[in-house]
């Protein structure tokens, strides 16, 4: 038997829907699907997923008469124009209508090009997410942005489209890779970092994958980073204002991943090494950080040398093409102490470099 943690999202521009959270919330999902259409729908199923869960990806489609079901190729190169501009063609060529729900499973990948998927066939389709790895079920899976990159940047084509449900299988965690397991924690500190504190202080002296063999602490976290996403994105569904904070070292990390080649680095990796740089920038501003709540885990992320080939030039004119970049002046979110964020805007070239050399000598130092 098993507890489901429900958390609501009220958006004005859409109905209200649920995130669910359980080891396996089968009742749960089946009653979403009900609500909206039996008869068909579509599942776009993240390829490792089908590949290592087949009761699961079976036990979906058992929930409607005719199940629809396209692969989705793993890795961030899957989201692009080129490949929602497929997946589009394929749900148009199955004859389906607007009350078909288009059902995403897997990680943020596979969620963020299904939600942009969904959010064009017909003018819009019903969507539900069921994320797969711990990255999707805290951040990308909630708050309706969806969206696939543009060699100019990263997330620069998409749309804000709301699902009607988010339901989590904490139990499908079970085949995540450790790699996969740790990347997804880079959002959960960012929570911890931003608003909930106490995130931060369940894991100080304590690895990342420690958590594996303990499910009640690891559902608790997840749970508690779910909340914070609720209630910023329920505040703000368009990033006009208090959404912006869930930006906290992705501005640092979305200019890492694009040098690096979309794919060639992990999010996680990318935004662990963004907080580092965010934690950089606020000392140099004069706060007073004990950044060592973030900084203790960098072994787990990246290794000595992960910085030896990028070149902060480079990395500056990545920066002027992200999308919290006004008038070459780029937003970063630093923190004045943990729990307390705020936007800093910068146009000093000079000073956006010095951090980043900052950054590179200390994380060669906490990953050795």
């Amino acid at each position: 038997m098993h507890t489901a943690e429900k958390q609501k999202i009220s958006v004005k521009e859409a109905i209200d829907y649920q995130v669910v959270t359980a080891d396996e919330p089968w009742e749960e999902l089946a009653e979403i699907i009900r609500s909206i259409n039996t008869q068909q729908a579509v599942f776009f199923v993240d390829e490792n997923v089908f590949r290592l869960q087949d009761a699961f990806i079976a036990r979906l489609e058992s929930l409607v008469k005719r199940p629809i079901l396209a692969r989705v190729p793993a890795g961030e190169q899957s989201k692009s124009v080129q490949n929602w501009a497929s997946l589009v063609d394929f749900c148009l060529e199955q004859g389906i209508d607007r009350q078909t729900p288009l059902v995403a499973v897997g990680g943020g990948v596979t969620g963020d090009l299904a939600g942009f998927v969904a959010a064009s066939v017909l003018r819009g389709l019903p969507l539900i997410h069921i994320p797969t790895t711990i990255l999707a079920i805290v951040d990308s899976s909630i708050g309706g942005k969806t969206g696939v990159n543009h060699s100019v940047g990263k997330n620069l084509v998409g749309a804000f489209y709301q699902p009607r449900a988010v339901v989590s299988f904490l139990k499908v965690l079970d085949t995540l890779p450790d790699s996969e397991f740790i990347s997804g924690f880079a959002e959960v500190l960012k929570y911890g970092a931003i608003e909930d504190t106490g995130i931060l202080a369940l894991l100080n002296g304590r690895s990342i994958l420690s958590l594996r063999k303990d499910p009640q602490l690891l559902k608790e976290i997840v749970q508690r980073c779910i909340k914070v996403k609720a209630r910023v994105v329920s505040e703000d569904t368009k990033e006009a204002g208090l959404r912006m904070i869930l930006n906290y070292g992705h501005t640092f990390g979305h200019a890492l991943e694009k040098v690096a080649g979309y794919g060639c680095i992990s999010h996680g990796q990318a935004v662990f090494a963004g907080m580092v740089a965010a934690g950089v920038m606020a000392q140099k501003l004069g706060a007073r950080i004990d950044n060592s709540l973030i900084d203790q885990h960098a072994a787990a992320f990246v290794t000595r040398g992960f910085f030896d080939h990028f070149s902060i030039e480079d990395l500056n004119k990545a920066m002027q093409s992200d999308k919290k970049v006004s008038r070459a002046t780029v937003r970063f979110i630093l923190l004045h102490e943990y729990g307390r964020p705020y936007l800093h805007p910068v146009n000093d070239a000079e000073f956006i470099t010095s951090v980043w050399e900052e950054s590179f000598q200390k994380m060669n130092q906490l990953s050795s």
